[in-house]
């Protein structure tokens, strides 16, 4: 090797040299020609009274490198004012796990919806009843209703898989797909599963289950709080999916229920789970990272930052190699300044500079299509499956 190269033999790797060094070896193949192929990507957004949905999918790494489907879905929808979202990634290693993931992200929203206006309808004092004191008579029978409503929403889901499945069992273009008939493990899926229901004062009935890995989490201020974490199956690496078999019991464990505010909620799937962990208190920098990167709103603030911020970080997309989109990272500011994370989230004149819009760079306006470029094309050492994130804000 050249004397002048940095890099050699003996030279110790940097995390940024791998990761440009890697980013470059993916390939793209296109979607295949297969039963039902999915799209690239899907982006959408929303917004009723004071909250608004911003939500993206994409086709991971592997699976552009492999030539196989994207297997991740979303869904989501206003009922009056509350909102109904649901969150699946299809299991990789199923044929079919798209169709099972998109049929039960759709179960969720319709059934919930026409059980919500329902209530509406005959019950107008519902919100009331939820913004009561909680060891009330009336908040309790309004907190049961919703819990009952998400559990119907999995029953649903359920009940939706199976029937995509029997749909297509007999299908002679989906036999050979596989060399074999479909089965229904082919359809295999996780859920996550959210209810957010106006309770007065500016509060929110906030009710979240889910089964598999992914991450449900809300953002209040300073405070983080986990309305859903990963659960796996009986070997590491293993993760839960949803059958039919799935009790009430089994999913009270895994129901969570708050009242109260929040500035943002999110929803999503490993692959943007696995980057940001743990969790607690990683998501608190995919909020930055949101924020910097234009996707959020960055903090107002009227201070300013007289010290060196890094330069947004370019890497090679892979549907293209020749097209490449600056992005920001949080760890990078903290890495190149010093900071904590807790010190970056509460220095918001460093978050305003170090923004691709301090740079000049806007990618895209609307933040739907913003989270999709972000979510195709930020880098991180080990990640490359599909990244499906639904963003709440309030």
């Amino acid at each position: 090797m050249d004397k002048n190269t940095n890099i050699g033999p003996s030279a110790e790797l940097t995390d940024k040299d791998v990761t440009a060094a890697t980013a470059a070896m993916w390939k793209y193949n296109p979607v295949p020609d297969s039963p039902e192929p999915y799209p690239e990507t899907l982006c959408m957004s929303g917004e009723e009274g004071a909250l608004r949905v911003t939500a993206a999918s994409v086709r991971g790494k592997k699976h552009k490198h492999d030539g196989s489907n994207r297997d991740d879905s979303f869904a989501f929808e206003f009922a009056e004012e509350a909102l109904i979202a649901a969150v699946s990634d299809g299991a990789g290693s199923k044929a079919f796990s798209r169709i099972g993931a998109k049929a039960a992200c759709e179960a969720v929203v319709k059934y919930a919806k026409i059980r919500l206006e329902a209530v509406a309808r005959d019950d107008p004092d519902y919100a009331a009843k939820l913004g009561k004191p909680f060891d009330s008579p009336e908040f309790g029978a309004a907190c049961g209703l919703a819990a009952e409503t998400l559990r119907g929403c999995f029953a649903e889901a359920c009940a939706a898989v199976e029937a995509a499945y029997e749909k297509r069992r007999d299908i002679p273009e989906f036999e050979a797909a596989i060399d074999r008939k479909p089965e229904l493990k082919d359809f295999s899926c996780t859920l996550l599963a959210v209810l957010v229901i106006p309770a007065g004062n500016e509060e929110y009935l906030t009710a979240a289950a889910q089964v598999g890995d992914g991450v449900i989490a809300a953002v209040d201020g300073d405070n983080l709080i986990l309305l859903g974490n990963g659960d796996s199956g009986s070997f590491a690496g293993e993760t839960d999916f949803i059958t039919p078999d799935i009790t009430a019991e089994s999913l009270m464990s895994r129901t969570r229920i708050r009242r109260g505010r929040f500035d943002t909620l999110l929803m999503m799937t490993d692959g943007v789970a696995d980057d940001y962990y743990p969790a607690d208190p990683q998501v608190m920098r995919l909020v930055l990272d949101l924020r910097m990167n234009g996707i959020l709103p960055l903090p107002e603030t009227g201070e300013r930052y007289e010290g060196e911020v890094p330069e947004p970080a370019v890497y090679p997309w892979v549907n293209d190699s020749d097209v490449r989109y600056a992005l920001q990272y949080a760890k990078t500011v903290m890495a190149e300044t010093g900071m904590t994370l807790t010190e970056l989230w509460n220095n918001k004149a460093v978050q305003k500079k170090a923004s691709l819009a301090a740079h000049g760079i806007v990618h895209e306006k609307d933040p739907a299509e913003m989270l999709r470029v972000w979510l195709d094309n930020y880098v991180e050492r080990g990640s490359f499956d599909d990244r499906t994130l639904l963003i709440i804000k309030n």
